[in-house]
């Protein structure tokens, strides 16, 4: 029984560990978040000089409480039914539609807790931009609320004023952090402004008018004056261009004349050429025949020629049928020796 119990107790221990584990960091700790600021308060030792990033934090039950400040940009609207009324230099009403961004200044958000601040500041730096933007805007007279850039000039020098102001709820404003979106004035004056403004830009269009018709004209002169040149110029060219080619066919009629001309130079020269070595090559091959009838005949008046010709006789010899008489006595002195047939035909 008593190792059963042990056992028991084991897993039950066990199990609170695990317990322990899984509902720690909730219980024991608090998560910031990347949009936030984190501030601690202990019971014991009040607001703790740090602003805490996001991650999480250690957070005993009942002895911290914390604060969430944001940690990012804060924007204070005046438009609609809540625009900034003032009056400009003229003494007229006019509506502004302005915004005020700003953020709390890194490592102050626990000050504004300290101050007693984290539910009201908001409502105290409305009240003291509020204050402010009416005086710097009363600035402004008719004129310059119609002028874009003096307005962007206002609403920027506004900032490095109004910063000051601020810096004691533990804010800044942001660059370009004053921005004027819109000025109205009360219908009567608003109508009266809008047509001093109708007519001052209908005076405007009217000068661009008169200015477009100079412009218009200056550009007709202007090409006018191009057209003549290019006329002028054209004919320079066309000028040009029937002189060269003039030219061109002079040069070309004399370089066919010459070419004609010493083609039939060329032409005759060669057919003299060719005539002369034809009576060559004629008188050539009858010296040749000639020589080979000469030589022809000296060869075979030669003992040899004789024997040549004595030879192509007897092949051509054709004896025929004769009747000899062999009791002819000169038979045999005719017919019948070597010497008789040499005569024959050698002729020897």
């Amino acid at each position: 029984m008593s190792a059963s119990s042990n056992k028991r107790g084991w897993i039950t221990w066990l199990s609170l560990a695990v317990i322990l584990l899984q509902l720690g960091p909730g219980l024991f700790t608090t998560y910031i978040y990347p949009d936030e600021i984190g501030v601690r308060r202990s019971v014991f030792g009040g607001i703790q000089d740090e602003d805490f990033t996001q991650g999480r934090r250690l957070s005993l039950p009942l002895l911290h409480r914390w604060y969430r400040l944001p940690r990012t940009l804060h924007y204070l609207e005046f438009s609609g039914t809540n625009d900034l009324d003032l009056r400009t230099r003229e003494q007229n009403v006019m509506h502004v539609d302005v915004a005020v961004i700003y953020r709390i200044l890194d490592g102050q958000a626990h000050l504004i807790c300290r101050e007693g601040m984290s539910n009201s500041y908001t409502e105290r730096i409305k009240s003291a931009s509020v204050g402010f933007l009416r005086e710097h805007l009363a600035q402004l007279s008719n004129t310059d609320i119609q002028n874009p850039d003096m307005r962007i000039r206002v609403a920027k020098e506004a900032i490095a004023p109004l910063n000051k102001r601020l810096r004691q709820y533990h804010v800044e404003v942001a660059a370009e952090g004053v921005v004027i979106r819109a000025i109205t004035f009360d219908p009567p004056y608003e109508q009266r402004l809008q047509a001093k403004q109708f007519f001052a830009v209908q005076a405007e269009l009217d000068v661009a008018e008169q200015k477009k018709s100079i412009g218009k004209q200056q550009t007709d002169t202007v090409q006018k004056g191009i057209d003549k040149d290019v006329a002028v110029e054209r004919e320079n060219w066309n000028e040009r261009i029937q002189l060269a080619r003039r030219a061109t066919e002079t040069m070309i009629a004399r370089v066919s004349a010459e070419g004609l001309e010493y083609d039939r130079k060329v032409r005759s020269e060669a057919d003299a050429a060719y005539d002369r070595l034809v009576a060559e090559g004629e008188r050539a091959e009858a010296e040749a025949q000639a020589m080979g009838q000469k030589l022809r005949a000296q060869a075979l008046s030669s003992k040899a020629g004789r024997t040549y010709s004595a030879i192509l006789a007897v092949r051509s010899f054709q004896l025929g049928d004769i009747l000899l008489n062999s009791l002819d006595p000169e038979f045999l002195q005719r017919f019948g020796s070597m010497k008789a047939w040499r005569k024959f035909f050698l002729g020897e």
